[in-house]
């Protein structure tokens, strides 16, 4: 195991929220406007849900929180995996783990991208599902199971995107 000082955890935190933010730009762009003109005047909560995907949370909006929540984690896996395993797990790690935290973060990004380039009404099943699945294999498994710092704790916040992600659908 290397032995990272704290200069070099600063400067690849800084890395990674620098790559981040640049990366996440495109997820927050507006989304297209609709126009009043050719709406039908229909005063039903219904009519209204259904013209913007049928959803009480926007999907575009819950998309793009999704994307940079998840975006952030796999940034870390791909980045800087020593760094996300030592601030929420008491263990040590080597070379596998490094390895294998790599793939899975080139891995979430793949699918991030995809979410993000496929219509939205075929993303937001898949996406919604993902999120649920996640929660439970990953963060809620790892605080039943394993040693977790307080750190770990920022993960259960999948809680309130797996319940916004049902309110988009």
């Amino acid at each position: 195991m290397r032995s990272h000082t704290h200069a070099q955890h600063t400067q690849t935190l800084e890395l990674v929220l620098a790559i981040a933010l640049v990366g996440s730009a495109e997820a927050f762009k507006a989304s297209p406007t609709i126009n009043p003109a050719i709406m039908k005047h229909e005063p039903s909560l219904t009519s209204a849900l259904a013209l913007r995907g049928g959803g009480v949370v926007d999907q575009g909006i819950w998309l793009k929180a999704f994307t940079a929540f998840m975006g952030l984690y796999a940034l870390g896996f791909v980045l800087a995996p020593a760094m996300v395993i030592e601030q929420n797990f008491d263990t040590t790690y080597d070379k596998y783990h490094l390895f294998i935290s790599r793939i899975a973060g080139v891995a979430f990004m793949t699918l991030l991208y995809t979410f993000n380039t496929i219509d939205i009404a075929t993303a937001i099943p898949i996406a919604v599902a993902y999120t649920c699945f996640t929660a439970v294999a990953g963060p809620l498994y790892a605080e039943l199971n394993l040693e977790t710092k307080p750190a770990h704790k920022v993960a259960l916040l999948m809680a309130p995107l797996v319940i916004s992600g049902f309110l988009a659908l």
